[in-house]
């Protein structure tokens, strides 16, 4: 007994359980990075650009200045593995305890011990620097950098929802045609985007290290994008042509 052939209701309705599923994930997709874009990277760059111009406190009632103390180091915790991560518990004078968290282990994790004064530098009610007289580490409230995430991530996920979108439509609008591979976008657009997707997060995540700003992502990020735009746009247009001089064809 044979299978269900190629254009039978099964097979049609497997392309549409198919068709659907990608479309409900890059829809997903896109509106995360639509949400990173338009709602978070706003305020995480406002949050930054306050941070950097901040000065050291002067009044104890002020909130956005960069307040520095002491803290005692209650307990650490600290996780290593594919994300290493820190925790420490601090307990300041008068003020109770905290509980700070380190995305990645550093030197400064490794060597504090439970009982250590260590030096908190706090900035909205929040510690965003621990160190000791060698050196410390930002925790994870430490507003630098978080722009450049949103910004980053929210362009690739944006550009895999759309591409999931557009694929999906070709998918739709090409359903009769019998070559697979008039169903599927052109391998210049396929191999593009993704590059694009592949360029915008190696970029992130190299000046996340570097604690670069969006000045400089959007200065390196800009010309690939609209090298990128140009491809896409020069494939489509030369598919254009191609129809166009098929149907031509056929009607001469």
């Amino acid at each position: 007994m044979t299978g269900p052939r190629h254009g039978t209701p099964f097979d049609a309705r497997r392309r549409r359980a198919q068709n659907i599923c990608v479309a409900l994930v890059s829809l997903a997709a896109f509106l995360a990075g639509a949400t990173l874009l338009i709602g978070v990277l706003p305020r995480t760059a406002a949050d930054e650009r306050a941070f950097l111009s901040a000065s050291p406190c002067r009044d104890s009632s002020r909130d956005d200045c960069l307040r520095t103390t002491w803290f005692s180091v209650d307990s650490i915790r600290i996780r290593h593995g594919k994300s290493s991560e820190g925790e420490l518990k601090l307990s300041e004078s008068g003020r109770g305890s905290r509980t700070v968290t380190f995305s990645g282990v550093s030197e400064f994790l490794e060597r504090t011990r439970t009982g250590d004064r260590v030096e908190g530098t706090v900035w909205r009610g929040a510690v965003v620097l621990v160190s000791d007289a060698e050196g410390g580490q930002r925790t994870d409230a430490h507003p630098v950098g978080s722009s450049l995430f949103a910004a980053g991530f929210g362009i690739v996920l944006v550009l895999a929802g759309g591409f999931g979108a557009a694929a999906v439509r070709r998918w739709i609008r090409h359903s009769h045609d019998v070559p697979s591979r008039k169903r599927s976008p052109s391998a210049v657009v396929t191999g593009t985007v993704v590059l694009w997707g592949l360029y915008t997060f190696a970029l992130t995540a190299a000046l996340y290290e570097r604690d670069a700003d969006l000045r400089t992502f959007f200065a390196l990020w800009t010309p690939t994008a609209v090298a990128a735009v140009a491809a896409v746009l020069w494939q489509q247009l030369r598919s254009r042509r191609v129809s166009d001089g098929s149907l031509r064809h056929r009607s001469g």
